[in-house]
C-alpha cells in the first residue's frame, strides 16, 4: 500500500477526528484493516503522539516511582535545579492536586510541617461544607504556628468552609500510663474514632536524627532518639517512627504517642505523602515501603535520588 495512503489515514483519524468505521467506508477497507493501520502508524514514523504539558523525564519517574513502590499515583514537580525553592513548587503541584481530589462529604485527615503548611497556604478556596477536616496527631508546641497539625487542620477547614475536628493532647507524652488515662477521655476516643473514617489522608515525613524539628522542638528528647536509632528507626510519618525496610512494630515510643498509628493509615483509601529534599530521602524511602501510601508528590531531583537507591539495592 502507498505511504500517501497511510498519511491520508493519520489525517484523517488524528486531525479530522473520524472515526475508523469512516474511514473504512470511505476507502471501501474492511474496519479491522484500518484498525491495524492506525495501530502501525507510530511504528512507521507517520505519527508522533506528544503529550502536552508535561515533561517526558518527569512522567517516566513517576511511572518508575509507581512501579518499583506499587503506588496508585506519582506527581513530580519539575524543580529545574533549584533545590532551595523546590518546596514551593511541590507544595503548588501538591494543592492543586487536593483541590481536585478533595470533593463533598470527603473526611481528610492532616498531620504537620512545613511542607504541608505551604500546601494549604497554596490552596484556593473552595466551598466543601460538607466536609470533614480531622487532626491526625497531638498538639506540638512549636514557635512557627502554622506548622501544628491543629493550625494546619483549622486552615485546610477554613479553605474548605468545613468543620474541623481537634485532638486537644500533646503528641507526646512522658509516661504510658498517661497515655493510657487521656484514652479514656470521651473527647480523645471520639477523634481517634473520626480518624478512622478518613478517606483522604495528607502527610508530611521526618527524619530521626537529633536535628529534626521533632527532637529540637522537645517533643522527644536526644536520649529517644539515640534509642530510636539503635532499633533501627530512621524516619517517621505523623510521628510514628519507621525503621528503613517499612516496619514499625516493637517501637518504643509508640505507648507514649498520640496519633494516628501505621495501621490506621493503611486503613485510608488515599494516603498523599508531600515531601521533598536531599535531608528527606531515606526517610521518604522507608515511608513509602510501609504500603500506607498511596500517591507521593515530590520534586524532581528527590525523586531520581530515590530511583538512585532502588537501582543500587538492585
Amino acid at each position: 500500500m502507498r505511504e500517501d495512503v497511510y498519511i491520508k489515514i493519520a489525517y484523517w483519524y488524528y486531525t479530522l477526528g473520524m472515526t475508523q468505521d469512516e474511514i473504512a467506508k470511505r476507502l471501501s477497507f474492511t474496519r479491522q484493516k484500518v484498525n491495524q493501520i492506525i495501530n502501525s502508524l507510530m511504528d512507521l514514523g507517520i505519527v508522533n503522539i506528544s503529550i502536552q504539558g508535561y515533561e517526558r523525564d518527569n512522567i517516566e519517574l513517576e511511572c518508575k516511582l509507581e512501579e518499583a513502590y506499587t503506588l496508585k499515583q506519582v506527581i513530580v514537580a519539575s524543580d529545574y535545579g533549584e533545590r532551595d525553592t523546590a518546596i514551593y513548587k511541590v507544595a503548588n503541584v501538591a494543592a492543586q492536586y487536593m483541590e481536585d481530589k478533595i470533593q463533598q462529604g470527603d473526611t481528610v485527615g492532616v498531620s504537620w510541617g512545613h511542607t504541608l503548611a505551604e500546601v494549604v497556604d497554596q490552596m484556593v478556596y473552595h466551598k466543601r461544607s460538607e466536609c470533614r477536616v480531622v487532626q491526625l496527631m497531638g498538639a506540638q508546641n512549636i514557635e512557627q504556628k502554622v506548622e501544628k497539625s491543629d493550625e494546619i487542620a483549622r486552615n485546610l477547614a477554613n479553605k474548605l468552609d468545613c468543620a474541623s475536628y481537634m485532638l486537644y493532647a500533646p503528641v507526646v507524652v512522658e509516661h504510658e500510663d498517661t497515655k493510657k488515662m487521656l484514652m479514656q477521655e470521651r473527647s480523645i476516643k471520639a477523634s481517634f474514632e473520626l480518624m478512622k473514617k478518613c478517606n483522604i489522608a495528607v502527610l508530611g515525613v521526618g527524619e530521626l536524627t537529633e536535628q529534626s524539628t521533632m527532637c529540637t522542638r522537645g517533643h522527644i528528647t536526644k536520649e529517644d532518639i539515640q534509642m530510636l536509632r539503635a532499633e533501627g528507626f530512621i524516619g517517621d510519618i505523623a510521628m510514628n517512627p519507621i525503621r528503613e525496610d517499612g516496619s514499625w512494630d516493637n517501637c518504643p515510643l509508640s505507648d507514649r504517642l498520640l496519633s494516628a498509628n501505621v495501621e490506621c493509615l493503611k486503613g485510608i483509601p488515599n494516603v498523599i505523602l508531600v515531601a521533598c529534599g536531599a535531608k528527606k530521602v531515606q526517610a521518604i524511602k522507608a515511608a513509602l515501603r510501609t504500603n500506607c501510601i498511596d500517591t507521593l508528590i515530590t520534586d524532581e531531583t528527590t525523586a531520581r535520588e530515590i530511583l538512585e537507591i532502588v537501582k543500587e539495592e538492585e
